[in-house]
């Protein structure tokens, strides 16, 4: 195992694994760094720009996005510099205009000191444009959703901006929104997104809905490659996993 990589963050010593993600060093050493495009669970874009960090290597000083920043040396990191708040604030500044009732952009600009400038006054949004839908679509090998058009009029939505044949409803998209602008309409039976319509299954044991037909038919296909006896949802899945498994050691159900 190569040995850690001692970072001077503010100037305070930060030991970092060699080819970590500088973020999540300065995340876990407790610095705050703000993001609207990062999300652990996604391939970083470096889209947003607002974890920019200043990074000192020797005579050399670079603004860099720490989500796409691999630590690779000892280096020096200053996170609230004149230089990135300034950065900063310019950014928000734009956001804020685009975005005014977002509140994950309104709370950062209060943080920030930043308030709405008339002259820059446009056509409320709540999509940023993180692309986290996107990502997280992608990652799961669907593909149903993407970007059309550019600049002012660029959107994130399914091909068409009609109903994607290729989304199975499983809400993925959704849950990654860090604005709430993909909208998923559920009833007990019926969950809606992307102006398509999807019927959900209930769980054999507990009876509650916890998936769509077209969600489970490509777990079915792409995860386990054979039909499961019984449809469960999580909570009773694991249950009798627990189950399973205290038989095989001869331990008593509970």
């Amino acid at each position: 195992m190569e040995p850690d990589v001692l970072l001077k963050v503010n100037g305070r010593e930060v030991p970092a694994a060699p080819g970590a993600r500088l973020l999540d060093v300065l995340k876990d050493a407790g610095f705050f760094i703000p993001t609207l495009c990062d999300h652990p669970g996604l391939v970083p874009l470096g889209g947003c720009r607002l974890c920019l960090v200043e990074v000192r290597e020797g005579r050399r000083t670079v603004l860099a996005a720490s989500c796409l920043y691999p630590v690779e040396r000892p280096v020096e990191v200053l996170t609230e510099s004149p230089r990135v708040q300034a950065a900063r604030r310019y950014l928000l500044t734009l956001l804020l205009a685009r975005h005014p009732e977002v509140k994950a952009v309104t709370d950062l600009a209060a943080r920030y000191g930043v308030r709405a400038k008339t002259r820059l006054e446009a056509e409320p949004e709540e999509c940023i444009l993180c692309l986290r839908c996107v990502r997280a679509c992608a990652a799961l090998g669907l593909n149903a959703i993407g970007t059309a058009w550019r600049g002012r009029e660029k959107k994130v939505g399914p091909p068409f901006a009609e109903p994607p044949e290729a989304c199975v409803g499983c809400g993925a998209c959704a849950a990654v929104c860090p604005t709430g602008a993909i909208k998923v309409e559920e009833t007990a039976e019926r969950r809606r997104i992307w102006e398509r319509d999807f019927t959900l299954v209930r769980c054999q044991r507990c009876g509650e809905p916890f998936a769509t037909e077209e969600q489970l038919r490509w777990a079915t296909r792409e995860l386990t490659g054979s039909t499961p006896e019984e449809k469960l949802c999580p909570r009773c899945r694991r249950g009798a996993e627990a189950a399973l498994i205290g038989r095989a050691f001869g331990l008593p159900a509970s």
